[in-house]
């Protein structure tokens, strides 16, 4: 265990799904301002701290995306903290430091992140019926600190997890033939669909050509292993072979997911108000930054989110800012 002010230097692996952990450490040393932080905040708790989404695809001009994930919720701030993120996990807090890394100097690193508990994280990735943890995990990510061997083995069966899962719920929505790029844009539109999302609709293509290697491999590897689809490898095309009664009651269950989803990302964006700091400044900024709307909210609204800038959001949706 390591104490709550006590500097541990993070072990770096990437992490891309099914294939386990492999590579060289991260190159982002300019990280470490933040990494410094999280773990000073969660001291004995912190388990793990994974880092994923547009950093790993070249963005600099970005908000981070982390997960930390921790054995319990003592070092939040409060017990009703505690009890919010059970109910309805994760938490969301900011975090922000001056860049040290020479490439980033003059910057100021800024980071959202989610906390929750390293067993929770493991059991979303194959039991929670919406997507919201299993198709951001199906897709790279890495590792910044594991604190031990077990930890470590915990993650790798959780990102073996996530890929499985993301393509055992997709598959019953795709035709008969697909390609690996089909399997993923699609399910990636899907998963996108069942959140309030600010992305353009092509967004699953995009993500997918940034690094088809890594999905083709992914989705031959579970093709070997799953009976619901095979892979014809001189016609370079995949078969479906899922139920006539589960591809009946697909277009019915994504419907059910993007309900439930829409009702859970404006639960989060509500509790994102007691703990994330500028919440609303966030929220319009990144709207902005993919769909190109803007409003200008009132200071009211800024100082008083939860209660005042929900006829801000309504306006924003019906301009198409987010879906």
């Amino acid at each position: 265990m390591h104490g709550e002010g006590e500097s541990q230097q993070p072990e770096n692996r990437t992490v891309t799904g099914s294939e386990g952990f492999h590579g060289e450490p991260s190159q982002d040393a300019g990280l470490e301002p933040l990494l410094e932080e999280i773990r000073n905040k969660h001291g004995e708790a912190l388990l793990a701290i994974l880092v994923y989404g547009s950093w790993l695809r070249g963005k600099r001009d970005t908000m981070l995306d982390f997960y930390v994930l921790v054995e319990d919720y003592r070092t939040l701030d409060s017990a009703w903290q505690g009890w919010m993120c059970r109910a309805l996990p994760p938490n969301v807090y900011h975090i922000h430091q001056q860049a040290d890394d020479a490439d980033l100097q003059g910057h100021s690193l800024r980071a959202k992140y989610a906390v929750l508990t390293l067993s929770r994280f493991h059991h979303a990735m194959r039991h929670d019926f919406h997507s919201y943890f299993w198709a951001r995990f199906a897709q790279p990510c890495e590792v910044l600190y594991a604190r031990d061997q077990a930890t470590r083995d915990i993650l790798t069966s959780a990102f073996n997890r996530a890929p499985a899962t993301f393509v055992r719920r997709v598959l019953p929505a795709m035709e008969d033939k697909f390609s690996s790029g089909d399997l993923w844009a699609r399910g990636l539109s899907l998963t996108y669909k069942s959140e309030l999302r600010t992305e353009s609709s092509n967004r699953g293509e995009s993500i997918y050509d940034f690094n088809p290697g890594y999905y083709d491999r992914v989705t031959n590897s579970l093709a070997l292993e799953n009976t619901n689809f095979s892979y014809s490898g001189p016609d370079n095309v995949y078969f479906n072979h899922s139920s006539r009664l589960s591809r009946r009651l697909s277009p019915l269950i994504w419907w059910v997911r993007r309900v439930q989803g829409k009702v859970l990302s404006v639960l989060r964006l509500g509790k994102a108000a007691f703990t994330f700091n500028e919440p609303l400044e966030y929220l319009l900024w990144k709207i902005e930054r993919h769909s190109g709307i803007f409003i200008e909210p009132t200071q009211r609204q800024l100082d008083h989110p939860l209660i005042f800038a929900w006829p801000l959001l309504w306006k924003l949706r019906r301009r198409g800012a987010f879906r």
